[in-house]
């Protein structure tokens, strides 16, 4: 996995969002996640799995900053996912899905020209770094149903039902 440098100024910071207290790690190249951990602990545990080694300072305010451009503002700041280069195709993927719509796994990976591909697109999808931005919200099952979320069906079912208003 990729690294963050020094020279990026790596950071994190909680702050609050229509789906609960989120945490951002963000660098001068974007955001590079945006998780909704159950709790401190379980965020800081995550930062260290996603990005061992990076030396990250702690910065509430630009975390609250950017929380309110996101989901009070509806902007989209520049984001830095890390991933592999089928990660990335996938993630590419989810952000044409338009708000308050939903897709399948099976037109996602057909959507990139693997349509064989469903179960590792669903494995990209699960490792998304930078949830409701990169939408893997809107991912659900061919059958219509709602499919797992990282962060818990009912912050998938908000986000949902937030986008639709």
């Amino acid at each position: 996995m990729r690294q963050l440098p020094p020279q990026s100024e790596p950071s994190f910071g909680f702050s609050t969002s229509p789906f609960g207290e989120c945490c951002i790690v963000f660098s001068n190249e974007g955001i590079c996640a945006l998780i909704f951990p159950e709790t401190r602990e379980s965020a800081y545990a995550d930062l260290e799995n996603r990005f061992p080694e990076t030396d990250f300072k702690q910065n509430d305010a630009q975390a609250a900053r950017l929380a309110h451009r996101i989901f009070e503002k509806g902007e989209k700041p520049l984001l830095n996912p890390i991933g592999t280069e089928f990660q990335l195709s996938v993630w590419n993927a989810l952000q044409r899905i338009p708000a308050g719509k939903t897709t399948t796994y099976a037109l996602i990976a057909e959507s990139i020209g693997r349509s064989k591909a469903v179960r590792a697109v669903g494995t990209a999808i699960g490792a998304n770094p930078i949830a409701f931005l990169i939408p893997c919200h809107r991912v659900i099952r061919t059958d219509g149903g709602l499919g797992g979320y990282r962060w818990g069906l009912e912050c998938k079912v908000k986000m949902l039902e937030w986008e639709k208003k």
